[in-house]
Order: C-alpha cells, then sequence, then structure tokens
C-alpha cells in the first residue's frame, strides 16, 4: 500500500492543459492508472480512443464538455465520464474557470504516456451513424449499495457495461468508517474532500483533500471520518 497526492505525479504531455500521472506501471501498478489534469479555460485534453483500455474520468472542480468529433456533451464537478475502450473521446474546458480532473483507466494504455495519443493535427472523428456508448453519471446520485456504513453509492461496474473497471463514491459524517476488504486486483482511493484517519497493522495516518492510496491485491486498511465536514472519497478498482 503507498500513500500518494495527486499533485505527486509524473507531467506528461496531452492537450494544452497541465497533466499527470499519479499511479502508472513506472511506480509499480500492472492493471490500473490514476491521471490527474488540470486545464485553464479553452484548454483540451486532445481526442483520442483506447484499443483495449477503459476511462472513467471524474471532474473534480469546474466544468466544460466532453467532445466526440463536433459533438460536446456537459459536464460538472461530481461527474463521472464513462469510456468503453475504442470510444473517440477528449475533454475540453469550455468555461471561464479552471478545471480539474482525474482519470481512471484499466488496463494502463503506455502509448498514452508516450505521447502517441497527442496527435492535434490527426484527430480521429467518430464514423457516420456511430451511436456513442460513452456515459456521463452523476455519482452522488447513482445506485446506492446496500449494508455500508457509510453512504456508498456504485458509479461504474460490470453490472452497468464496464469490463475492466469499477468506481464508487463515498461520504462519511462524523463517526463513520470502513475496512477495505481484500481484493485480487489493484484498487485506488481518491480523497476529495475533508480529511481522514488510515490505520493500517503499521501505522496510523492522517489523509486529506487529494491524497491517494493505491493498494496492490490483498492489501487492507480502516478508514475513519475526521473533522467537521463530510470526507467523500472514490474508489476505483480493477476487475
Amino acid at each position: 500500500m503507498q500513500i500518494l497526492n495527486l499533485q505527486s505525479g509524473t507531467p506528461f504531455q496531452m492537450g494544452k492543459g497541465k497533466n499527470w500521472r499519479v499511479v502508472h506501471p513506472d511506480m509499480g501498478s500492472t492493471q490500473l492508472t490514476l491521471n490527474h489534469g488540470f486545464h485553464a479555460p479553452g484548454q483540451e485534453f486532445t481526442q483520442h480512443y483506447h484499443d483495449a483500455s477503459e476511462d472513467a474520468i471524474v471532474v473534480l472542480e469546474g466544468s466544460g464538455a466532453i467532445r466526440q468529433g463536433n459533438v460536446y456533451t456537459p459536464i460538472t464537478a461530481g461527474d463521472v465520464i464513462f469510456v468503453p475502450a475504442g470510444e473517440i473521446h477528449g475533454t475540453v474546458n469550455t468555461t471561464e474557470n479552471m478545471a480539474r480532473l482525474i482519470s481512471f483507466q484499466a488496463p494502463p494504455d503506455m502509448a498514452l504516456y508516450r505521447g502517441e495519443r497527442d496527435t492535434p493535427n490527426e484527430i480521429p472523428t467518430p464514423q457516420q451513424g456511430h451511436r456513442s456508448d460513452v456515459q456521463v453519471i452523476n455519482m452522488a446520485r447513482s445506485g446506492p449499495v446496500f449494508g455500508k456504513s457509510a453512504e456508498w453509492r456504485s458509479v461504474v461496474s460490470p453490472q452497468k457495461g464496464s469490463v475492466h473497471l469499477s468506481l464508487d463514491w463515498i461520504q462519511l459524517c462524523t463517526g463513520e468508517e470502513f475496512t477495505h476488504e481484500p481484493l485480487e486486483t489493484e484498487a485506488v482511493y481518491v480523497l476529495t474532500n475533508g480529511s481522514a484517519e488510515v490505520q493500517t497493522e503499521t501505522e496510523n495516518r492522517i489523509l486529506c483533500s487529494h491524497d491517494v492510496i493505491f493498494l496492490s491485491p490483498k492489501d487492507t486498511f480502516t478508514l475513519h471520518h475526521t473533522g467537521d465536514e463530510p470526507t467523500t472519497l472514490i474508489h476505483c478498482w480493477a476487475v
């Protein structure tokens, strides 16, 4: 298990915004990646597609659009964009404010980090008549996961059409906690609001907004709500 932060990633080029890879094969992952983007007004994450990888793109701050050719679908903070393999997609900040996004991908597409997807002069275009399978989903309004000790929403899962990844939205209030049950695959938690105490067999640690937990298979921890405001997390794992 590794504790990271969205600001501690390695920069990579994709369009004109600032982008970092936070969880990626060069730091030990094999099944799942996490990227972080911070885009000024008008900046675009170049349209591209992945041959075999799925994306779950989360809007943390601001708003904009998911772009597919000349079609722009609005996105705003709290939304997830689920992109199946093969779907052409990019994100663009269509507002006058900064936008912060993160994206999970499974399996990793190393061509993205090598710059091979950043082709602004040769942008792929959806075929005439193609019906997009891209979904824009509000995380807090997704269906609940029953039996949890906190508010827990299932946003992306194989039951909803994904093949390689699942994503949940979690909110804890005063006195609430949960234990991450060990998985056979890699998993990532991103703390998006508030603070929390993470407890393992060897240490206790306080996490704040934008901290990241990367878990290898069989890793586990317990997370306790701290502070006065609700603690929200995004949990993504490979399936």
